[in-house]
């Protein structure tokens, strides 16, 4: 070392890389060896990418004041012999160097320990000794003095900052896995929410005297992992005090990859098959290397062994990485163990557990706590305040680019804190600095899902504003109905899907990062993405207002939601333009909307004019495809004019007395802007009773039917008559209304102007009723 650089460090003040001792450290006395393994172990764990120094011969005295006093010259520093002491207490070897100076104008030396910053972290304590360390512990410098890593942000930091990685990047520890002690560090900053998660959890496996298995389930950095994490933590509280009926807490994880920040990589994966799992239950109770030493028939039956003599809250963390066939054998060996013990398991996939619990997104108000704390802890202060009013000032937007993920709100304030602009990620400029946390979240995911459910990603994947109803994505994907509610609760249990109500709608939407993930990666095929493509944008051609005097005439004036007017514009169109639609074509406008009145109408009235199908089998059809339909509509114009429509295809099927009941029904039960309209169509109908009784000789009963029809024509005709009603339906109401009074001897002029009307689409253009 200079001697220039020496006398730098000896005027600073003891900080995160530095640190003064008044003797060097005694190989021969247990206490002076534990400090040196203790302070070597939190130097080598540094967070900061600088190279770490001990100097042994300054004092320091309890006001800070400095005193250079040195150290026995013939103090023999031999690098080897400490080497061999930390090897029998470190996870991995540790780069340090020792030496000796002599200061000439102080007449004294100086032993100096340079603690290499390229070092494979985290570096583990892997035994106890004493009160100062203690096996599985994480220490690093905290400041001017060493402490233990027992949060995620500091065993992060640590883990990033290691730079001896093999070509694969793989890091060989995992913060949430522990493999020198049964139980990890938090897997979290701080603990947020989840309240009504935990609960159940409680409710639903450890007090439930019936159920000893409960997953949770979610996207990749929902949260799973914390969940678990706590209740786990909880219950070891629990037993700590002697409030639990359980022995000990097992934790047991399957992660074979993480985010560091915003950097994917991956780690050896600790439990990879059945005799991992039961290697970890064996540590609790026997010698590494008497478990070492044992095959696999002779572990299997000392975990049957030890289960029948404790009782476990075991978790079973991230069995996403687990094929069908290991987690049945996973199933197998949770369904065998001894009464008593209880498992809660993780996984992004469905585990097709009975009892399972959908970890959902954070909501605004905890999102933004989350994201104060994480700028607190991975921002520098001189940047804290221009990231704290960018995220304010864009919360909203960046709150839908994240979709309340924990994972993904830390993934983007990392980035940040490394000086990427917020309108970078909002814009979603740089897409390519994405890939490590859509590969993290999505790969695994997509791997184990089934054809209908990479269908309806696709399917929403391709829309312009990626949201689409349940109707919709019937209509683009054709799946059948129930397998599409199941497919859809399946997607939204993990977090792939998000579901919510707009105007008494279920809306679906893709998470906004798998949404690009499956574009920008190409991973939908070519031509499945050109078909989906094609069908979603041809329902949203349709998704527009309804011209005025149409909706008048159909009842359409009401605000509609997308899929009605969808459904109504396609059919409006066939109605206008002559296009005879085949069978699956008008399914598929059902289907947008089931509630669509005017298929219904548009098929009975073709077979009734084709003259090819029994009558009463057309008036079976209307009576039960109507009766379906109205139930659907939600809206009193629609179901007035739907009754109106229905009239129109019983008065060709000379089914009266059923226009006169329906009639009779809407009058009492809506107030409607077309009370005149339906006042006509029912005098109309009476005038053709009237007509029928006359032909059978019931002189009374016409009379009857006049006298009715009458009254009704004097009460609603003129008002019926200043509507801009179809042409069609102005001159048969008007040539009812002209007979009528005819056959009256009413001395009233003859209606022969039909005006205000609208044009008659194509399919009632030039047809009589």
């Amino acid at each position: 070392m200079e001697e220039k650089f020496l006398r730098k460090l000896i005027k600073e003040s003891e900080h995160i890389l530095l640190d003064f001792k008044a003797t060097f450290y005694d190989i021969s006395n247990k206490k002076s060896k534990t400090d040196f393994v203790k302070d070597i172990l939190a130097f080598a764990n540094s967070t900061v990418k600088e190279c770490a120094y001990i100097l042994c011969g300054i004092k320091i005295d309890r006001e800070g004041n400095k005193e250079i006093v040195g150290i026995d010259n013939k103090i023999m520093i031999d690098d080897a012999n400490w080497v061999q002491i930390l090897r029998s207490y470190s996870s991995h070897p540790i780069n340090f160097k020792m030496e000796k100076y002599y200061l000439q104008d102080y007449d004294c030396t100086l032993a100096i320990i340079e603690i290499s910053n390229i070092q494979h972290r985290p570096i583990i304590c892997i035994k106890d000794e004493g009160d100062k360390l203690r096996q599985g512990s994480i220490y690093f410098r905290n400041g001017s003095s060493n402490d233990i890593a027992k949060d995620l942000v500091t065993i992060e930091k640590i883990i990033s900052n290691s730079t001896r990685l093999n070509p694969e990047n793989t890091v060989s520890n995992d913060p949430t896995y522990n493999k020198y002690s049964k139980f990890p560090p938090p897997p979290y900053y701080n603990f947020l929410g989840r309240d009504d998660e935990i609960n159940r959890i409680y409710e639903e496996l450890i007090y439930h005297h019936k159920n000893y298995l409960l997953s949770l389930t979610g996207d990749g950095g929902i949260g799973k992992t914390s969940i678990a994490y706590k209740v786990a933590y909880q219950v070891k509280e629990h037993i700590a005090k002697g409030e639990s009926e359980f022995d000990d807490v097992i934790w047991i994880s399957a992660k074979d990859q993480r985010i560091y920040f915003d950097e994917r990589r991956q780690l050896y994966q600790e439990f990879s098959s059945m005799e991992d799992l039961y290697n970890k239950i064996l540590v609790v109770f026997y010698d590494k290397k008497f478990i070492q030493g044992l095959d696999f028939p002779k572990k299997e039956e000392h975990v049957n062994q030890a289960l029948e003599s404790a009782k476990f809250f075991l978790v079973l963390d991230n069995l996403e990485v687990f094929s069908n066939e290991e987690l049945r054998a996973i199933h197998d060996f949770i369904k065998n163990a001894p009464l008593g013990h209880k498992f809660l398991l993780t996984s992004r996939h469905d585990l097709r557990v009975q009892e399972f619990i959908p970890v959902q997104k954070f909501d605004e108000s905890i999102s933004k706590i989350y994201i104060s704390d994480l700028i607190h802890d991975l921002v520098i202060k001189e940047k804290m305040p221009k990231i704290q009013w960018e995220i304010s000032d864009n919360f909203t937007a960046f709150y839908s680019v994240t979709n309340g993920n924990p994972l993904y709100i830390k993934f983007f304030i990392a980035q940040m804190a490394r000086n990427r602009d917020i309108k970078d990620i909002l814009n979603r400029r740089n897409l390519e600095g994405e890939k490590p946390l859509k590969a993290y979240c999505f790969d695994s995911t997509l791997s184990n899902l089934n054809a209908n459910e990479l269908l309806l990603m696709y399917s929403l994947a391709v829309t312009e504003n990626n949201q689409l109803n349940f109707y919709a994505l019937k209509y683009i994907t054709l799946i059948e109905h129930s397998e599409l509610q199941r497919t859809l609760e399946s997607l939204c249990s993990h977090s792939m899907l998000y579901k919510e109500y707009q105007n008494g709608q279920e809306i679906y939407s893709l998470n906004n990062l798998l949404r690009s993930y499956l574009i920008e990666e190409k991973r939908i095929p070519g031509a499945e993405y050109s078909r989906l493509h094609q069908k979603s944008r041809k329902i949203s051609n349709y998704d527009k207002d309804i011209n005025e005097k149409l909706a008048f005439n159909f009842g359409l004036t009401n605000k509609m939601n997308n899929n009605e007017c969808m459904s109504y514009n396609m059919i409006l169109e066939s109605l206008d333009n002559g296009e005879i639609p085949n069978e699956e074509h008008l399914q598929a406008i059902m289907t947008l909307y089931p509630g669509n009145y005017l298929v219904s109408f548009y098929k009975n009235f073709t077979k009734i004019k084709s003259n090819n199908i029994n009558p009463y089998n057309i008036y079976s059809e209307i009576n039960s495809e109507f009766a379906h339909i109205i139930s659907m509509n939600q809206y009193d114009e629609q179901i007035v004019m739907s009754y109106v429509w229905k009239s129109a295809l019983y008065i060709m099927l000379e089914k009266y007395d059923d226009v006169t009941k329906d009639i009779d029904y809407v009058m009492e039960t809506y107030e409607t802007e077309h009370k005149n309209l339906l006042g006509v169509l029912k005098a109309s109908a009476l005038n053709m009773l009237a007509v029928e009784a006359y032909r059978y000789n019931r002189y009374s009963k016409h009379d009857q039917y006049r006298e009715n029809a009458q009254s009704l024509f004097q009460e609603h005709f003129s008002g019926f008559l200043s509507k801009p009603y179809f042409f069609f339906l102005k001159r048969y109401m008007c040539f009812s209304y002209n007979k009528h009074n005819q056959h009256m001897q009413n001395n009233i002029k003859k209606v022969t102007d039909y005006a205000p009307f609208e044009r008659d689409l194509l399919l009632l253009k030039n047809q009589k009723l």
